[in-house]
């Protein structure tokens, strides 16, 4: 008697779990709010992450005259190759703080003179600035191999998976360099 008060028990919370899922009313509509609780364990997360977000930077290559992809994991040395980095962590808590974003941008160009070229850009060509951006990585469907923290060339990302969200003004731009043509902010 008792296997089977239990057995209706747990089909009567599996169905209750179940409606709640698909969107019905009639668990919250007939059950006291504290039973209701325990029934909404499929909504905890009704919005999916659809992409991967992965931070990264270029650098206005003053003499070249054009944006270069700049490894900045040399100057972030704690948790280099994950998504604990203090570059990832930065971005994204403080992207749209503007002091933050400025003092990041003076950072990895001082960085980069004393770099010896660990980061993808010869250090002998000074950068004006840099372009920081997020990349939005669709992730497989499920059953597809989830491949963690693979990182390609920017190069290899579409553009649509690109969205730059701060660029060194164009007059600092201008002065690092010694010129008076400062890059447009686009990806030219």
């Amino acid at each position: 008697m008792k296997r089977w008060i239990l057995v209706c028990l747990a089909a009567a919370y599996l169905a209750g779990v179940w409606l709640d899922g698909v969107g019905s009313t009639l668990p919250s509509s007939i059950l006291p709010r504290s039973a209701n609780y325990f029934l909404q364990v499929s909504a905890l997360f009704p919005y999916a992450a659809v992409a991967s977000i992965d931070y990264r930077a270029e650098g206005w290559v003053c003499a070249d005259n054009k944006w270069e992809e700049l490894d900045t994991r040399p100057y972030f040395p704690l948790d280099a190759d994950n998504k604990e980095n203090r570059f990832q962590r930065v971005m994204h808590f403080f992207r749209q703080d503007e002091t933050t974003m400025h003092a990041l941008d003076a950072y990895l160009v001082e960085r980069h003179v004393s770099g010896k070229g660990l980061d993808g850009i010869d250090s002998v060509k000074p950068i004006g600035g840099v372009r920081l951006m997020s990349l939005r990585i669709p992730l497989p469907s499920p059953g597809q191999p989830l491949e963690r923290n693979r990182r390609l060339p920017l190069s290899q990302y579409p553009e649509e998976e690109r969205h730059v969200f701060y660029h060194t003004p164009r007059s600092k731009l201008a002065d690092r360099c010694g010129t008076s043509i400062a890059p447009a902010t686009g990806t030219e």
